[in-house]
């Protein structure tokens, strides 16, 4: 199937949005965005029936589905895979993911990005640490996305003009400053984007890869404890 002669719908819950898309022969028809740290599960469905409504669409009419694989929230990756899943399934359609270090990277506008640029994206973890991989300017991935503390990020990174993208900026920028480095902060929107990920998709050829596997991107397992008055069989 090709990817940019089809009619595809994707969504991101994975981060600190809910985001949802719709392409046709590589042209984007319809894309919302809504800022929102919980509450993806109860807005995820509505934007999605008001997006095929104000296209003339229907699920069944899709050739195809895509979602954000995260990192990001437990909840909101779950909350995505589980929607574009069950999507793929009614409707007998094909399914690929993206994880959000892509997608953000692919939003960095083009005049940004500098042959001597290295794209950092980061993350908020929702804790201490920070989930981070960076790009070359033609959106190479230089390393493996990894888990990181603000304090220690910069000794991770490659020297170099950093170009800094993603929700987590904040929480790393005084740590980097103080290293003397260039840096510059995208004017590209801080979360994940649906059109972003659709981009991903027809640009990267998903459909047509093989041993395509959807599986949720966890930098770090899930912050759950048993209960120490029952037993677990």
């Amino acid at each position: 199937m090709r990817a940019d002669n089809s009619l595809l719908l994707g969504l991101d819950t994975a981060g600190s949005s809910c985001s949802v898309a719709i392409i046709d022969k590589g042209q984007v028809l319809v894309s919302r965005s809504e800022t929102m740290r919980r509450g993806q599960s109860e807005r995820l469905l509505p934007i999605v029936q008001d997006l095929l409504e104000e296209t003339g669409k229907d699920l069944m009419d899709m050739d195809g589905f895509a979602v954000t694989t995260g990192p990001g929230g437990f909840t909101g990756v779950r909350i995505g895979l589980a929607a574009a899943q069950g999507f793929a399934l009614a409707c007998n359609k094909p399914l690929v993911g993206v994880n959000n270090f892509e997608v953000l990277a692919r939003g960095v506008p083009s005049d940004e990005k500098g042959v001597e640029t290295q794209i950092v994206v980061i993350i908020d973890a929702k804790r201490a640490d920070l989930f981070v991989q960076s790009f070359d300017s033609k959106l190479k991935p230089l390393m493996e996305p990894f888990s990181v503390l603000p304090e220690d990020l910069n000794n991770k990174l490659p020297s170099g003009h950093l170009l800094l993208v993603g929700d987590g900026i904040d929480q790393a920028i005084d740590e980097l400053k103080q290293s003397g480095r260039k840096i510059t902060i995208s004017r590209s929107s801080s979360n994940a984007d649906a059109q972003n990920l659709l981009l991903c998709v027809m640009e990267q050829d998903l459909f047509n890869k093989e041993n395509q596997s959807v599986e949720p991107l966890y930098l770090r397992a899930p912050d759950v404890s048993l209960p120490k008055d029952k037993t677990i069989f």
